[in-house]
């Protein structure tokens, strides 16, 4: 007869067991998760440090540097066969079509610096050596006045065998006249940092990122300003204090959350109009300080809520009013939130294109946001500048996060007291 507590004694029978296994196949899965999103931002940031011709290569490069190699076919190979046509082409070179059956069946072409090994109307084979280049030549270095390089290797008798224009920063492992053969590395093209300094002050364009910069910064400011501050004392009047319909009205805030911006943005734009705040930080800074946005207020009343009102008696008792107890007993124990809602105010209004494509027309008021589109017009075309550009203005935000991340944590946690 089979006990019955023999069917608890399998691998999954261990609770302990199975929790271990649960809690590795969700680390998996966040590390994938994390690891998904990445790649972009990793892509994005290589990418910035390449030079053109680096960033379509085959495979991708991840680390952006780049070895300049001797790399070229010695011996040339008729790719057909036939009977050989000699001419001459551009700068010297030599043309050898092979002719089949009264067609061009393939054509080579050897350089100047080339040996021919065949003769004209000589009969060849596929496969069959036709011209030879030399596997040694002597390195030239010619300095440009904006700081490249062009490094030309050249046979004895001065013909040009390879050449390679080199960008800043590059590190040449030969020397002015030095003798190389084919395989030997000539250079190490090193990250390009000068990207960075090209994009932040473009030729192209009015203005430089140092004014979008400084608009950004200024809006950016204000605005979390004027969202503390008034979602703060909004929140605080739907947490703490007691008056008819509040219930209502706070429900009629949140429902406020459900309204397309699509919907209020015409009539917005008629209202700044009439006011002449068209073409300045008015309409970005003045609206977040009355309310501070429906989610905000929601964040920091829910944070006030979980706050014990038997301190706000324990500070009347003292002599505190309602502003002292906000300012001296609640505000401290909310910081959580109140980081929470200036790093949501900071990302919104460092990255917000809709609000000042829309408000703002002069170039030396563009924001950020607006910057990057602009230069991006321009500059489509130059990946590297524009990923350089990408990263410096995703770096802040960045930084903000990683910084304020374990209060933006606690802050939508919404956790209470402690001890």
């Amino acid at each position: 007869m089979i006990s019955s507590t023999s069917k608890n004694t399998g691998f999954w029978a261990s609770k302990k067991r199975q929790e271990k296994i649960i809690s590795l196949i969700l680390f998996i899965i966040a590390w994938a998760g994390a690891f998904i999103f990445v790649v972009p931002l990793v892509w994005m940031i290589t990418t910035s440090l390449k030079t053109p011709t680096e960033i379509f290569t085959i495979p991708p490069k991840w680390i952006p540097v780049s070895y300049i190699q001797l790399d070229y076919e010695t011996k040339l190979i008729a790719k057909a066969s036939g009977k050989i046509q000699i001419s001459k082409g551009e700068e010297g070179s030599r043309i050898l079509d092979i002719i089949k059956d009264g067609k061009i069946a393939s054509s080579v072409v050897v350089p100047a610096v080339g040996s021919l090994l065949i003769k004209n109307k000589q009969t060849v084979k596929a496969g069959e050596v036709v011209a030879e280049l030399p596997t040694t030549g002597i390195t030239k270095i010619i300095k440009n006045n904006d700081g490249t390089l062009i490094l030309k290797i050249v046979s004895k008798a001065g013909f040009t065998i390879q050449e390679y224009n080199l960008p800043r920063g590059t590190k040449l492992k030969v020397m002015e006249g030095e003798q190389v053969r084919v395989g030997q590395q000539l250079a190490t093209i090193l990250p390009q940092w000068r990207n960075y300094i090209e994009a932040w002050a473009p030729k192209a364009l009015n203005e430089t990122f140092n004014t979008y910069l400084l608009n950004t910064c200024i809006i950016t400011f204000f605005a979390i300003l004027g969202v503390v501050l008034s979602s703060t004392f909004v929140a605080y009047g739907f947490a703490r204090f007691r008056f008819p319909f509040r219930d209502p009205l706070f429900l009629l805030m949140i429902s406020t959350m459900m309204i397309p911006v699509q919907v209020t943005m015409i009539p917005t734009f008629i209202l700044f109009k009439y006011l002449g705040w068209i073409d300045t930080f008015a309409p970005l800074i003045v609206p977040t300080f009355f309310g501070g946005g429906a989610f905000n207020i929601f964040l920091v009343r829910q944070f006030f809520m979980t706050i014990p009102y038997e301190l706000d008696d324990a500070a009347k008792i003292d002599g505190c009013n309602y502003f002292q107890i906000l300012y001296i007993i609640l505000l401290p124990l909310v910081k959580p939130a109140l980081i929470t809602i200036a790093i949501f105010g900071f990302v919104y209004n460092w990255n917000d294109f809709l609000n000042p494509l829309i408000y703002l027309n002069s170039s030396s008021k563009y924001t950020l946001a607006l910057g990057l589109q602009t230069f991006t017009t321009m500059y489509g075309s130059y990946y590297h500048l524009m990923m350089a550009a990408s990263t410096i203005v995703l770096l802040p935000v960045l930084i903000i996060f990683f910084l304020g991340q374990r209060y933006f944590i606690e802050g939508v946690a919404t956790s209470g007291l402690k001890g």
